[in-house]
């Protein structure tokens, strides 16, 4: 059973809670633009968990699509959103190349804290980009590179990178042929260390 299955139930920690909160209130901001509750949008929360972060967006969302690779953090995540018809979820998994993409056109793809447990985000941001609607956009926030004392144990938590640096993060942009606006839009303090927060909005070239 991975971690994130058999952390689900009890995943929505004070702490969790506050630190999803502060990075949707900073990326909401950033987004002000884009999002205004009289013209609502067609969002997806990639990584999704128990919807912490891109629940805090419902209120901007004509629909929200959540997507994990975690049953049991999608079973969280359901019955929260029991009462809404326009919110869903998907068990999938963008690394597996076999992998159906769901039929959804998005104007907004969110994923919080999600990038770094992925082998091969590269790949992941190129079939997320076939998600969107011509005009789209993809919001990741992630860990800035960082030295691997984030997480308490990095491979019990399935932790594939330590952060990202910006060099990396414009590769990915360069190659899956995104514009790139990237902003650091938070730090957090713990283990007598800083740990910066960034997040990369990202649009298709026309």
């Amino acid at each position: 059973m991975s971690h994130f299955n058999r952390s689900a139930a009890t995943w929505d920690t004070p702490q969790k809670i506050q630190m999803m909160d502060t990075l949707a209130g900073h990326t909401i901001h950033a987004l002000a633009k884009r999002l205004n509750s009289e013209n609502r949008l067609d969002m997806v929360d990639f990584g999704c968990g128990t919807g912490l972060f891109g629940l805090a967006f419902a209120d901007f969302a004509k629909t929200l699509t959540g997507i994990d690779t975690s049953e049991a953090m999608l079973d969280v995540f359901n019955h929260k959103t029991a009462k809404q018809p326009n919110i869903q979820s998907f068990l999938l998994d963008f690394e597996q190349p076999d992998t159906p993409l769901p039929g959804i056109d998005a104007d907004l793809i969110l994923s919080a804290m999600a990038f770094h447990h992925l082998k091969a985000p590269e790949t992941v941001l190129g079939r997320l980009k076939a998600l969107l609607k011509p005009n789209g956009v993809i919001a990741i926030v992630d860990l800035d590179k960082e030295d691997g004392t984030f997480h308490p144990n990095n491979d019990e938590m399935g932790v594939k990178h330590f952060g990202f640096s910006k060099e990396a993060v414009e590769k990915w942009a360069t190659s899956n042929n995104l514009s790139l606006d990237y902003s650091i839009i938070h730090t957090f303090q713990k283990n007598d260390k800083s740990y910066p927060i960034f997040l990369a909005v990202m649009t298709p070239v026309q």
